[in-house]
């Protein structure tokens, strides 16, 4: 059976025009990122409840520190002053997440993010960092403000609405501690402890007299 020329056309046509949605997800898509530098900053887990109060995050060690290996840590909250480790600031540098320590021997910065999991730095000299570089990151304008876009949101992968603060435990207000997570899922699944997660926005609020804009 011979096909008509206008029916072939037609045809390539329609699947030239659907083959990108299925050979890629949305949100794996290509996003320019019009600030892919800002600060220095203080960042926060924002809860999108709005009666629960912002959280300063500092960071959590995961696993046996240098010299041994890369020290591994995870974005945290806490209310104890003495767990975890708290940046001097914060700073985003061509699309790399940074927590600066004054008296800190090595560099912090981002790893990857994982989906259902925490999001984890990794602190270590600059060769093993080089290969360990995840550009992911960007400061994005606050929809709550659509006069100056501040205080502005972090976004990774194009997205500032994949970000939760989960705990081992249900909780009412302010949690005492909670770790953000990265499209955390929800039931958890696998592992001992139940997970608890309630959605936020990871807030930069710029360092300075005057706040560091965000273009539109």
């Amino acid at each position: 059976m011979q096909l008509s020329l206008a029916f072939v056309v037609a045809a390539a046509t329609a699947l030239l025009g659907t083959g990108n949605a299925f050979a890629t997800p949305l949100e794996e898509r290509a996003v320019v990122c019009k600030k892919p530098d800002y600060g220095p900053f203080r960042l926060y887990a924002a809860p999108v409840d709005p009666n629960v109060d912002w959280m300063p995050l500092r960071l959590l060690d995961l696993y046996t520190p240098r010299p041994t290996n890369d020290t591994i840590s995870a974005l945290f909250y806490s209310s104890d002053p003495d767990v975890g480790r708290v940046p001097a600031y914060w700073v985003l540098k061509n699309k790399v997440l940074s927590a600066v320590f004054t008296d800190a021997q090595f560099e912090t910065i981002n790893k990857a993010v994982v989906a259902d999991s925490e999001v984890r730095f990794v602190t270590s000299d600059a060769a093993s960092l080089r290969k360990q570089i995840a550009r992911e990151w960007c400061a994005v304008r606050n929809p709550t403000n659509p006069t100056t876009g501040l205080p502005g949101y972090l976004s990774v992968k194009g997205s500032a609405e994949q970000f939760t603060y989960c705990t081992s435990f249900p909780v009412v207000g302010n949690p005492t501690q909670a770790s953000i997570y990265y499209k955390a899922v929800v039931p958890s699944t696998g592992g001992d402890l139940e997970r608890y997660c309630f959605k936020a926005h990871l807030v930069i609020q710029s360092i300075g007299i005057i706040a560091e804009p965000i273009p539109a």
